[in-house]
């Protein structure tokens, strides 16, 4: 199991915007089926080195996604909106540790 954090760094005035609209892709995603992620902001009303939008869910494997697997509504609208708000963005990709996987390793 993985943990996937998508981060996006904006402007202070879009932050919001930006976290609907990152609302929205994850939503197009759970519909196609993948598990629900949790969006957060920083820097609004939280101390913060800089102003950022992050999407996180787990997800069983990491497998790339092929474009014709991009819903509609991401490819057509989205995802260039999204695009013209921020400033940059990186994708963390995190192991979830389990019992299990620490039982095979004998800890």
């Amino acid at each position: 199991m993985f943990l996937v954090k998508r981060i996006c760094k904006t402007k202070r005035e879009n932050l919001w915007e930006v976290a609907s609209l990152l609302n929205k892709i994850c939503g197009e995603y759970e519909d196609k089926g993948r598990s629900e992620a949790t969006i957060y902001i920083s820097g609004f009303s939280t101390p913060a080195k800089e102003y950022s939008v992050t999407a996180e869910w787990k997800q069983e494997s990491l497998k790339p996604l092929e474009f014709k697997d991009v819903p509609s509504q991401i490819k057509s609208k989205l995802s260039s909106k999204l695009m013209s708000m921020i400033d940059f963005y990186e994708i963390e990709f995190h192991e979830i540790v389990t019992g299990e996987k620490l039982a095979q390793r004998n800890l």
